[in-house]
């Protein structure tokens, strides 16, 4: 009965505030994603990053493993997800990175924090720093065909984990101001992405619903099976191991939505696929936490 009550409190928050959002966006009341997006990624989460890697009560070693073994997850993800897809005669550019790029963001880290505290948080930020920087380049280039170095040097979590980084390995302690101010910016990282979350989902549709069902258990299930692996390969323990299964997890990440819209390619399948996993992902959660706790 313990078990069933904690796994409640770790979905509960999350149901509640992504639901909020949901029905915003069905109620047809203005909401400017594009704006909350900007905010969240340029401020927000830069913000939390910052304040939570200066605070961090896991070892640089931990962080610096967890993001190893997650950076192994996405390359053999990669790698079988292209070998389905060309299987299925589906363009791989195209739907690669919906396959690959877990939400790591939005769903990944609130479930971090709320299944393993300030310690999950932390570790799931190293996952999601990794997860971002794939998405914008590699995830980017392959489906617009080309890399572009502009948009990587546009990715604030880049400068923000490396500005971190000098502090932690500096051992100097952020002055008060920067220390205060990033932790309250940050603070509103979590239930913004939740909400916009909600409200991404109340206007995403399912085209080709036996195709987009099909890649969305491929996208949880790939994740799930490569993630038990690695954190037994890499000796993870305890919230190491559950961060890495639960982020491997995650469904598919909706700005791969927004960069298949930006290009147009393979952009209303996309969505489907985004839509698909998170859904079937919200009905299984319970049972993921239950495996990684």
């Amino acid at each position: 009965m313990s078990i069933i009550l904690d796994i409640a409190a770790i979905i509960a928050p999350l149901f509640v505030i992504a639901g909020i959002g949901f029905i915003w966006g069905r109620s047809s009341k203005p909401f400017d994603t594009n704006m909350i997006g900007t905010l969240t990624v340029n401020f927000g989460v830069p913000c939390l990053i910052f304040s939570t890697m200066t605070t961090l009560k896991v070892s640089l070693a931990a962080f610096g493993t967890i993001a190893g073994a997650f950076t192994v997850a996405v390359i053999i993800n990669a790698l079988i997800a292209a070998i389905v897809l060309r299987m299925m005669r589906l363009d791989v550019a195209g739907y690669l990175p919906g396959t690959v790029f877990p939400n790591n963001g939005n769903m990944g880290l609130p479930l971090c924090l709320f299944a393993f505290g300030d310690e999950g948080l932390a570790l799931g930020i190293s996952i999601f720093v990794i997860s971002s920087l794939g998405n914008f380049t590699l995830g980017m280039a392959v489906v617009s065909g080309k890399m572009s170095p502009k948009e990587i040097a546009k990715t604030p979590a880049i400068w923000v984990t490396l500005a971190a980084l000098l502090f932690l390995l500096g051992d100097i302690e952020p002055p008060g101001w920067l220390a205060n101010t990033t932790k309250i910016i940050g603070g509103m990282s979590i239930p913004l992405m939740l909400i916009a979350l909600g409200v991404s989902l109340s206007r995403l549709r399912i085209e080709s619903a036996g195709r987009s069902l099909i890649l969305a258990v491929m996208r949880l299930g790939l994740g799930f099976g490569i993630g038990v692996l690695l954190a037994w390969l890499f000796g993870l323990e305890g919230a190491a191991r559950g961060v890495l299964i639960l982020q491997c997890a995650m469904p598919a990440a909706v700005i791969n939505y927004i960069i298949a819209v930006r290009f147009e390619r393979c952009a209303v399948e996309v969505a489907g696929l985004v839509v698909a996993s998170t859904l079937i992902s919200f009905a299984t959660l319970p049972l993921l936490l239950y495996f990684v706790i």
